[in-house]
């Protein structure tokens, strides 16, 4: 099993230094892709200034701790463009255009070769390092001690965060193997997605709980800032642990469905 690990680590690297390489020829796309999430970028930061120039209070949470989230919001988001949206996107062209018959004879996983091949740095950079700064400002705003304990912890929930990214968005997808368009399922995800601009118990409890457990986007920006602030229930810290597992068993179970149901473009 290590020695797997270790040969995937290695092929990954690679996919890695190959889309670096390749971004870096075009470095006008990297700027333009970085200048038009900057342009995002001060959007989401509208609810922060907002907050603070008015000074309110939404449900128990100041401006400093709104900072924390629109901070968390912002780096998973770059995080997904880094590594998973240009791979989600490009499926449906895999299974439209036949190019993933090339890919099935890879002596790799197909899973991992189809959505995990592209690292896109253009779109990423900016949001990363923004909410990084913003949970840093905010966090020691705030005069939260930093032990390394409460750091650990905190960048053990931002990957899980990202594993839990990958498989609850991955399976919006996977629908392409039936209907080839997904730019509808798409929309919804990504809109649903964006409910994370704010903290999720400014929504109602209904929503709280399909957000939760049903589609558990909150649980990928919440849960962070959340522990931080000491206000994750030790029945949520449990389930944060449980459901990366969960839906990562669900998303490749439906993956292997959605292969079985794939007809190659040679039959």
């Amino acid at each position: 099993m290590l020695k797997t690990l270790k040969k995937y680590a290695l092929i990954y690297k690679v996919f890695v230094k190959n889309c670096f390489i390749a971004q870096m020829e075009y470095r006008i796309n990297f700027l333009f892709a970085n200048t038009i999430e900057i342009a995002y970028l001060f959007i989401k930061l509208l609810y922060v200034m907002v907050a603070f120039r008015v000074g309110v209070v939404i449900n128990g949470y100041t401006p400093d701790m709104m900072m924390m989230f629109v901070g968390s919001f912002t780096m998973m988001t770059g995080f997904y463009c880094l590594f998973f949206y240009s791979n989600f996107m490009n499926l449906s062209n895999h299974v439209r255009n036949g190019t993933l018959d090339l890919l099935i004879t890879k002596p790799v996983s197909l899973q991992f070769i189809a959505t995990l091949r592209n690292v896109d740095f253009g779109f990423s950079f900016t949001n990363v390092v923004a909410g990084a700064g913003m949970i840093i400002i905010a966090w020691s705003r705030m005069d939260i001690p930093v032990t390394p304990s409460r750091v650990l912890v905190f960048m053990l929930f931002i990957f899980l965060g990202i594993v839990l990214k990958y498989a609850i968005f991955l399976m919006p997808s996977l629908i392409s193997f039936w209907t080839v368009q997904t730019a509808a399922v798409n929309q919804m995800s990504t809109a649903i997605w964006d409910m994370n601009h704010v903290p999720m118990h400014i929504y109602g409890s209904s929503v709280r709980h399909v957000g939760t457990f049903l589609f558990p986007v909150f649980v990928i920006t919440n849960f962070p800032p959340l522990f931080v602030l000491d206000r994750l229930t030790w029945a949520h810290m449990v389930w944060f642990l449980i459901a990366p597992l969960l839906f990562l068993f669900l998303s490749r179970k439906l993956w292997n469905v959605a292969i079985r149901n794939y007809s190659s473009a040679s039959s």
